[in-house]
């Protein structure tokens, strides 16, 4: 993982030198390795390298062919080396393998705007093609390496992170209220916008050539629902499985020295961990939280289930280390957004772990649940074709004892999607609710302000969403497709890479392989899920490999008391640091509902429902970001308590 950057002046002005030195200094951390920088007269490109893989020690870029007809900058892992080598090497004398970086400015010689279709891999990266007069752009297919840009012709500014466009004196720091308000409307609607207005992410599987014409975009691959995939047994079903996630984990262990995973004690982690140690020659780095002090959270006991078979140099590390609150602003003024994720600092304290033990790769578990699929849209499509016994089994093995219970779940289907007009149902099923039958999640609090909610369309914003989501989807594939394809899957990746680059960590994730994604969607329903059970395929294809315990799973720890445990005992008050956030949050947060959530939370910390937590980080993330964002240079960190 590296860093690029660059400024191109479609209309000829030179180049500015010294603007290009500021958007490598934004992110420098993503440079530990070295820096190069490439200027011709209207265009200037930098980098700045995390050397992850052997041939990348032997990597200068920005890189340079034929007399500088081509340069390119590239954030880039590519994986399928060997096939690219035969095709593109054809007749080359013996000589050391070509880095990843020559081999895409060798597609894209061979294959020019298509270069991108024959690249297997994680990459982001730019090309000065001379001869054409153009800059031509592409990020991989799942969105794996993050690219972010400013056009406002006939300037285009670019770089790996928001700090590094921001720090282009021209480019406004104008707040995207749109994005302001489906983050607090919980919701996500594209793969482009940021949290600034001049701000553009360039969505997964696409290129853009920017030219004195302008910048067109367009979408080089795009992932759809393949063809059911008919093996004929489990057994068949799990060996082909196993085949291609173990490729994937192979490809991802390809590191400059060891390659370590995340361990939590799940079954995506475990699943990741197991299969790499199976695959490795030597002792695996794992690194996991755990949370002694309190027991319902606490998943050691599934940690050492795995770390039990095999040879492995486990990494602990107490998750009670760290100050939630007194730790989001420093988090937030390297994201420059309203972060997805709910405790960030968890997440840096396993990175510096990473670092500390001398590693720079570490293999995620991150997308699991979507890709591996729980099946949630089975009982549904169970309910429209109205096989109401197999979809009481499900249920009575999906909601055992749990809130809703099975039977208010059944109801609810059978209202929606039995034999009586649906008018009728829909209606029945509101009355029922108004009454207390539990057939569903409660809604949690409308944080949005109605005015922001006006100025932004929200209603409609609102239905697009419903009409989107996997729960509108009327079959489990169809619901699987959506849950994998969303617009909010590469926000989290280009978070997460975000927050490993701060202590010099690579991330990499298996499930995000585009041929484990596509197998996965190519199951049968009911291969995904038995007896309400869901994540079938893993636990089939990974029965021999896994720990009995972590395969028969089912259940997850609940993230809310860990939460809870790091907001009561911080340093900071958490009721008192939102009061100071309100100049902040007033533009865009109806503020009522904001103390009425907040009061409910610091009454009864313990007692707070899902929601009321869940609500509150959000005003949090918000509020230190807005905070910042109006007055970055002055920005200080909250006091702590006396």
């Amino acid at each position: 993982m590296s860093g690029i950057a660059g400024l191109y002046h479609t209309d000829g002005r030179p180049a500015d030198r010294h603007v290009l030195r500021r958007l490598l200094d934004a992110q420098s951390h993503r440079g530990p390795d070295g820096e190069g920088r490439w200027d011709g007269s209207s265009i200037s490109l930098g980098h700045l390298a995390l050397d992850t893989t052997p041939e990348a020690r032997c990597e200068d870029q920005p890189l340079t062919h034929s007399g500088d007809d081509l340069v390119l900058t590239a954030d880039a892992r590519i994986d399928n080396r060997d096939e690219l080598t035969s095709r593109l090497e054809r007749g080359r004398d013996d000589g050391p393998p070509a880095t990843d970086a020559e081999l895409i400015l060798r597609a894209y010689r061979r294959w020019g705007d298509e270069s991108p279709e024959h690249l297997r891999g994680a990459f982001a990266f730019a090309i000065w093609d001379a001869s054409r007069n153009r800059l031509f752009c592409a990020r991989d297919r799942m969105g794996l390496r993050p690219l972010h840009y400013c056009w406002s012709e006939p300037h285009f500014v670019f770089g790996s992170e928001i700090n590094t466009v921001l720090a282009h004196p021209a480019v406004s720091r104008e707040i995207n209220e749109t994005r302001v308000a489906d983050f607090l409307a919980r919701i996500h609607l594209s793969k482009e916008y940021t949290f600034y207005e001049d701000i553009s992410r360039l969505p997964p599987g696409h290129h853009a050539v920017i030219n004195r014409a302008g910048m067109h975009t367009s979408a080089y691959w795009t992932l759809t629902l393949p063809d059911e995939r008919k093996l004929g047994s489990d057994e068949a079903y799990g060996e082909a499985f196993r085949e291609v996630f173990a490729g994937a984990i192979k490809d991802r262990l390809r590191a400059d020295g060891d390659a370590g995973t995340f361990l939590s004690g799940g079954l995506d982690s475990s699943s990741i961990t197991a299969m790499a140690h199976k695959i490795s020659s030597g002792p695996l780095h794992t690194f996991s939280v755990t949370h002694e002090q309190i027991p319902e959270v606490d998943e050691s006991a599934y940690i050492r289930a795995v770390l039990d078979r095999g040879d492995y140099r486990p990494h602990l590390v107490a998750g009670g280390n760290h100050d939630l609150l007194a730790d989001f602003p420093g988090h937030l003024a390297s994201q420059n957004k309203a972060p997805l994720a709910h405790t960030p600092s968890l997440m840096q304290l396993l990175h510096e772990a990473v670092h500390d033990a001398g590693l720079n790769v570490v293999l995620d578990g991150h997308g699991g649940d979507e890709v591996t699929s729980h099946g949630h849209g089975y009982p549904r499509e169970l309910a429209r074709n109205r096989r109401w016994g197999a979809l009481i089994q499900d249920l009575r093995g999906s909601l055992q004892n749990k809130d809703p219970s099975w039977p208010g779940a059944f109801a609810a289907y059978w209202l929606r999607y039995g034999r009586l007009p649906n008018r009728i149902g829909t209606g029945l099923l509101r009355l029922l609710q108004s009454v207390g039958l539990s057939v569903g999640k409660r809604e949690p609090p409308r944080l949005i302000s109605a005015d922001l909610a006006r100025r932004t369309q929200m209603a409609d914003r609102r239905r697009r969403h419903r009409r989107q989501a996997p729960a509108a989807a009327p079959t489990e594939r169809q619901c699987h497709f959506r849950q994998v394809s969303g617009t909010m899957q590469p926000g989290a990746l280009e978070e997460l890479n975000q927050m490993a680059s701060l202590r010099s960590v690579e991330p990499r994730f298996p499930f995000w392989d585009p041929r484990v994604v596509e197998f996965c969607l190519s199951l049968p329903s009911d291969v995904k899920r038995t007896r309400g059970i869901g994540r079938q395929i893993l636990r089939s294809g990974l029965r021999t490999v896994l720990p009995e315990r972590i395969r028969a799973r089912t259940d997850k720890s609940e993230f809310r008391p860990s939460v809870i445990q790091a907001l009561t005992r911080s340093s900071l008050d958490v009721q008192t640091v939102i009061e100071g956030m309100e100049d902040a949050l007033a533009p865009y947060v109806d503020m009522n509902v904001a103390r009425s959530t907040t009061d409910r939370f610091a009454q009864d910390p313990s007692g707070a429902s899902p929601a009321d937590v869940v609500s509150v980080l959000q005003l949090l993330r918000l509020g230190f970001f807005r905070i910042k964002s109006r007055n970055p240079k002055d920005y200080q960190e909250p006091q702590t308590a006396s």
